[in-house]
């Protein structure tokens, strides 16, 4: 290796490790960010104040935001429906998280109910939860969180097939979590 070599090669090591580490505590300070911002009270569907931490610390949870005129979510909602009705024995849960506007919750608890959805359906009418503490970017947004509330992955929109990935990343992280009990 010439002498030029070495000392790119030192010059890269000196400079991507801290620049690694500094990144791994910026997820870590995130992470708490995130959990402290979880302690936040919806309506249900049903005009019950919920405490979504009370979600949390169980297993991994499915957190799923849609809205009633987004056919893409609809259909993500049904393949997790399946998706949680399987891990369920596993001590994964999901939680969806209705955006419409407070003069459609009729229409959205008409839709839950024909549904048959069986998960707790919340509702955030102005999007604020969506906005200012998931970041939601659009319409399906979903979430598998670990029981602590860390972001485990994201997902951005949703063609049909795309819960097989889900599936993935849940058996992983049931996996994960079973290793580190």
């Amino acid at each position: 290796m010439t002498r030029s070599a070495r000392f790119a090669f030192f010059f890269a090591v000196l400079t991507i490790v801290p620049l690694t580490a500094r990144a791994q505590n910026s997820a870590k300070l995130d992470s708490v960010k995130i959990q402290e911002k979880l302690n936040f009270t919806l309506t249900d569907v049903n005009g019950n104040d919920v405490k979504f931490s009370d979600y949390l610390g169980k297993g991994p949870l499915l957190v799923n935001f849609w809205a009633l005129w987004c056919e893409p979510c609809k259909q993500e909602m049904k393949a997790f429906k399946a998706l949680v009705d399987k891990f369920k024995s596993q001590g994964v849960a999901m939680v969806a998280i209705n955006t419409d506007q407070v003069r459609s919750l009729a229409k959205v608890r008409a839709y839950v109910t024909t549904q048959k959805i069986d998960f707790p359906i919340l509702t955030d009418p102005d999007g604020s939860v969506a906005r200012d503490i998931f970041s939601l970017e659009s319409l399906p947004f979903s979430l598998i969180l670990m029981p602590d509330g860390t972001v485990y992955k994201k997902h951005i929109g949703y063609t049909a097939g795309d819960e097989k990935t889900t599936e993935k990343e849940i058996t992983e992280l049931v996996d994960q979590l079973s290793h580190t009990k």
